[in-house]
């Protein structure tokens, strides 16, 4: 039997606690559930070697978070991000709710962007958006009640498409419906329904964006 709304609320404001107060303006439950998945990409960094640190400056670790409620520029602003370092000196950051320039050159709001961090440093010292050529691996998140609908779906395969091959990732707390399903499973780009924090969808999802970042750390 799916989850009610408010089940779902419960469950994600249970995992990520007193997330609330580090937002700029007043969270949304959508805003908790971009957070949580951070989260997982932040295990997913640490699960692939990285040592990562909750940072506001890049330097230090942060003495209180700070998060955006709407999608921002990577470069404006002083809001928490995760950078994750790895044994050879490479690292990546992963911010919350950035804008990122895919392949046309126009901009795509990135919900959990991982970036090389040499592309983070270059949009924070030229005020210019991080490129997708240098996305590691990004999610989006739908905190739906029910099924996203077969437009969102759509749309998914556009970003992913825009984004680079096999970079996307399609995330919501309802189980996915019988078209939105079958459309994604034949394009790049990976779907989890009913990903909640602390589920077996999330521990997929946190496998996947690790891969993801092997990957980037040794190319084939």
């Amino acid at each position: 039997m799916a989850l009610t709304k408010e089940e779902l609320i419960a469950a994600i404001e249970e995992a990520i606690g007193a997330l609330r107060t580090v937002y700029t303006d007043a969270a949304r439950e959508a805003d908790l559930y971009e957070a949580a998945l951070l989260a997982v990409a932040t295990e997913a960094a640490e699960a692939a070697g990285g040592a990562c640190l909750i940072t506001n400056d890049g330097v230090s670790a942060a003495s209180s978070a700070v998060f955006r409620t709407q999608p921002g520029n990577l470069y404006a602003g002083n809001f928490t991000y995760v950078l994750a370092s790895f044994s050879g000196g490479r690292q990546v950051e992963i911010h919350l709710g950035v804008y990122v320039a895919g392949k046309s050159g126009v901009l795509h709001e990135c919900d959990v962007a991982v970036l090389d961090q040499e592309e983070a440093e270059r949009s924070r010292v030229g005020s210019v958006h991080p490129r997708s050529r240098n996305l590691v691996a990004a999610v989006e998140a739908k905190h739906y009640s029910a099924s996203p609908r077969l437009r969102v779906g759509r749309e998914f395969i556009g970003l992913a498409s825009e984004m680079g091959p096999g970079k996307c990732t399609l995330a919501f707390p309802a189980p996915g419906g019988s078209n939105i399903m079958p459309l994604l499973a034949k394009h790049p780009g990976e779907c989890f329904d009913e990903l909640i924090p602390g589920t077996p969808p999330a521990d997929l999802m946190r496998g996947h964006i690790t891969q993801k970042i092997k990957n980037w750390i040794n190319p084939t």
